[in-house]
């Protein structure tokens, strides 16, 4: 009978013991996901073929660590200036590497977005818009059976320019951001060829459409206005569609910018066309820098540049906390 009552300890005891290891396993693995989550772009991209395993553990507390302000690093200057009406308050973006990016820009301004289109490339460089808190509409529209010419746009594309490509034809102002923050008109406009870049399917349809409702939802929804610009980071000398001459990005980035509480904050992020299906945009951060140097633009214009230096060097880590907007 003691025996039996030593075995039957024994047992508990070994049940006990591995509870213990699995919980310690489990709170060292989650907590080097959310350190691994937490590092600059540059240094996880050395984990080559574990990278992808490395960020989904991280994925799984990140968020929610960062939504409580406890993990994280923003990109943000102090702020304290009357902010003007319209897309870019912060500066017009210009091109300063002519080897990079043709210096043909066309600014259209449309209803809910104004957007650069290169003649050369027949692709738009950027398209700026503002997100407001409050929508005009909760849905957007039905879409639209084509893309149509822009008459305004030199040079525009068509959309049979694209039919048989293998690319779809990727919005660089978003459909349903503009149509619920500027009504109908203004969605139908999103649908004009020079808001449209060819964009592989893999990534429209996941990573990148991913970020976009982070932006239209999650990130609106902490109480103040975002202000977007959407670019193409420019491909090989080569690198267009066989009709039209067309030009394929190399990737493309978002920088959204936000004021709260005396602060301006900016977020970059940057896609390439190879973008995996699986990827979260919470590791697609890039320094508004490193943008600047894919892109041969300069962004933030209208800010000194000192204030340019401090804000535009800082790679950010997270999604703004929900702490710093409430």
């Amino acid at each position: 009978m003691a025996k039996k009552k030593k075995l039957s300890s024994f047992g508990a005891s070994r049940k006990r013991n591995s509870i213990i290891f699995v919980s310690l396993f489990s709170i060292v693995t989650l907590s080097f996901g959310n350190w691994f989550a937490h590092q600059p772009t540059a240094w996880r991209e050395k984990f080559g073929c574990f990278e992808g395993v490395c960020e989904s553990l991280g994925a799984l507390t990140a968020n929610t660590t960062d939504s409580l302000g406890l993990t994280g690093t923003d990109a943000c200057i102090p702020y304290q200036w009357a902010i003007e009406e319209g897309p870019l308050p912060f500066g017009v973006p210009k091109v300063c590497d002519a080897t990079i990016t043709p210096t043909d820009q066309q600014i259209i301004c449309r209803k809910g977005y104004w957007v650069a289109w290169s003649p050369s490339f027949r692709v738009p460089l950027w398209s700026a818009y503002a997100v407001p808190v409050k929508k005009v509409v909760e849905h957007a529209g039905k879409r639209p059976n084509r893309f149509s010419q822009d008459t305004d746009a030199k040079y525009s594309s068509t959309h049979e320019d694209y039919t048989g490509s293998n690319y779809d034809r990727g919005h660089m102002a978003p459909n349903s951001v503009i149509a619920t923050r500027y009504g109908r008109e203004a969605q139908l406009e999103t649908f004009y060829m020079s808001n449209i870049a060819p964009q592989k399917p893999d990534l429209n349809r996941n990573a990148w459409k991913n970020l976009e409702h982070i932006v239209a939802n999650d990130l609106s929804e902490l109480g103040e206005t975002l202000w977007v610009i959407t670019g193409i980071v420019p491909g090989g000398k080569h690198a267009v569609l066989p009709k039209g001459g067309i030009h394929i990005p190399k990737g493309f980035y978002k920088i959204i910018a936000s004021v709260r509480n005396q602060q301006l904050y900016v977020l970059g992020v940057y896609m390439p066309q190879e973008t995996k299906k699986s990827k979260h945009p919470r590791y697609c951060f890039r320094s508004i820098d490193v943008i600047e140097e894919m892109t041969g633009m300069d962004f933030f214009t209208a800010l000194s540049i000192e204030r340019q230096q401090a804000l535009e060097s800082i790679e950010p880590t997270r999604f703004w906390a929900t702490g710093y907007f409430n």
